[in-house]
């Protein structure tokens, strides 16, 4: 097989018939869901939400893994966030204390740092949104410029 048959199969697979905006969309959710400050779940939300608005499941998945560290590094800042909102005392547990945690139970962690989790998940919610909106102006807008240069998308 030639280079170029295996690049064209690869971009098929990543394509699959979906539009420039439908692409975008798909990268943008997966990169919003991926960063979500409860380890363990983006997975399962990724795959629920790709099968519900028919989105690329293959890009959205391989983001998740590309952003894994992203997610790691920005628990402590999404609890900090929340915690400051929510007029509540910063949590004093390490990065290296929550990812150990999630590590050993799962479930046990979500009831021992579950006013933490809450926290993050405010942190969260409220950075997101407004990132995420700009985000998909400029992807949608990008996507469409390579789209009408390169035919490929």
């Amino acid at each position: 097989m030639q280079i170029s048959t295996i690049k064209f199969k690869i971009i098929a697979l990543f394509k699959q018939g979906l539009s420039a905006k439908e692409v975008a969309q798909s990268i943008l959710v997966a990169a919003i869901i991926s960063i979500i400050p409860i380890l363990g779940v983006s997975t399962f939300l990724i795959t629920m939400l790709s099968i519900k608005w028919k989105l690329n499941l293959p890009i959205m998945i391989a983001l998740s893994y590309v952003m894994w560290p992203v997610q790691i590094v920005l628990i402590i800042p999404f609890i900090s966030i929340g915690a400051t909102v929510f007029g509540v005392a910063q949590s004093e547990h390490s990065i290296d204390e929550i990812v150990l945690s999630f590590q050993n139970s799962f479930f046990k962690t979500l009831s021992n740092l579950s006013f933490e989790l809450l926290c993050g998940f405010g942190g969260w919610l409220l950075t997101v949104v407004p990132v995420a909106i700009f985000i998909n102006v400029v992807m949608v807008f990008l996507f469409r410029m390579v789209a009408k240069k390169s035919e490929i998308i």
